[in-house]
């Protein structure tokens, strides 16, 4: 069906899916696209991927809580980064999530996370991986293959590699 000045409908879609594909691939940072009323701002990172230098691996954990650590390097940007840590009790299902904010320092080559995971089942075996985002929500390029890491079974605060304290179970 052509519309008042010729134009059939399918040549309209086709135009718009051309000029949102190329805005993607030329135009870094935020992107401004839609048509009349709809102006939307897509946001793509401005900066490299930080790959993982060091785990992801259990700090710490007591009957209900952890501490997951990793290291990157430092993925420049926006000078707050936040880890997020995606868990569950089934490798498939990772619906939880928590996060720390961590602030960057521009003059150091790497940049450590940590997050606390609360509220867990004592003696309950965990799966997670993690990520890192800027400040933005944009992620850094930083996702880790999925981990697990067991709670303790009552009292006590269990950090691995030490004697005496408890033990968990971490891969």
């Amino acid at each position: 069906m052509r519309d008042e000045i010729g134009i059939e409908e399918s040549d309209v879609t086709l135009m718009k899916s051309f000029i949102l594909t190329f805005a993607f691939v030329t135009t870094p940072g935020l992107i401004p696209w839609g048509f009349a009323d709809d102006a939307v701002m897509a946001a793509v990172p401005t900066h490299k991927a930080a790959p993982l230098t060091a785990g992801p691996e259990l700090e710490s954990a007591t009957d209900t809580s952890a501490i997951i650590r990793w290291t990157t390097i430092n993925p420049g940007g926006t000078a707050l980064h936040y880890g997020v840590v995606h868990y569950g009790t089934a490798a498939k299902n990772l619906t939880q999530v928590a996060q720390s904010p961590n602030r960057r320092n521009p003059s150091h080559p790497d940049m450590i996370f940590r997050v606390r995971i609360m509220g867990l089942n004592s003696n309950t075996t965990y799966y997670y991986k993690v990520e890192s985002t800027g400040a933005t929500g944009a992620s850094d390029g930083v996702s880790s293959s999925v981990k697990t890491f067991k709670t303790h079974d009552g009292g006590g605060i269990n950090r691995p590699g030490r004697q005496g304290v408890g033990a968990a179970a971490i891969s």
